[in-house]
């Protein structure tokens, strides 16, 4: 079966879907309810609080998985605060709306501003596990060198070069197929 037929057959299913989902709507509309209901909750996993829980969960993970030593704890525990987010404070970080005040060589200056304090963060961490590598023992490197880029690969910067989207930033492949569907 080509390509062409699977599309044609998949767009009709769909199609047909919708339909019969518009004939079940009811012709009169709903009274709207009189009682506000209190905002929805953010989706689960969202926001600053579970990003710090997850990073929370992985470094426990991390250190359960080193095995460190009374010896290492203040290494560690150095270590776990260089890398920890910093939050911005309110108001370090520019509104839309400052932003289009500016010109364009401002709005350039400001974005350079930026990115040398984010680069100085980085760098930071940076020098935070190089330290924090240096009290671990060969045995222990290899552990960390082996779970560091999992949590790396985690964030979708895969074996070979793929992101987040697997093979999207690397254009189309030329070997991809579709895969056929079942005729069950």
């Amino acid at each position: 079966m080509s390509l062409l037929q699977r599309s044609a057959i998949v767009t009709a299913m769909l199609a047909s879907l919708s339909v019969s989902s518009f004939a079940q709507t009811p012709s009169t509309p709903a009274a709207a309810p009189t009682v506000q209901s209190a905002p929805a909750p953010a989706k689960k996993g969202h926001g600053p609080e579970a990003r710090e829980a997850r990073m929370a969960q992985r470094m426990q993970a991390l250190k359960a998985s080193l095995k460190l030593n009374a010896s290492q704890e203040a290494a560690w525990t150095s270590y776990v605060a260089a890398i920890k987010p910093q939050r911005p404070a309110p108001g370090e970080r520019p509104e839309r709306a400052d932003l289009a005040k500016l010109t364009t060589p401002e709005r350039i200056d400001a974005m350079q501003a930026m990115h040398a304090k984010h680069q100085a963060a980085m760098d930071q961490r940076n020098q935070a596990t190089k330290a924090f590598y240096a009290t671990l023992t060969p045995e222990q490197q290899k552990t960390f060198d082996a779970e560091t880029l999992k949590m790396h690969e985690r964030r979708g910067h895969g074996p070979e070069g793929k992101g987040p989207h697997g093979q999207r930033h690397q254009g189309p492949n030329a070997k991809q197929t579709v895969p056929p569907i079942d005729s069950k």
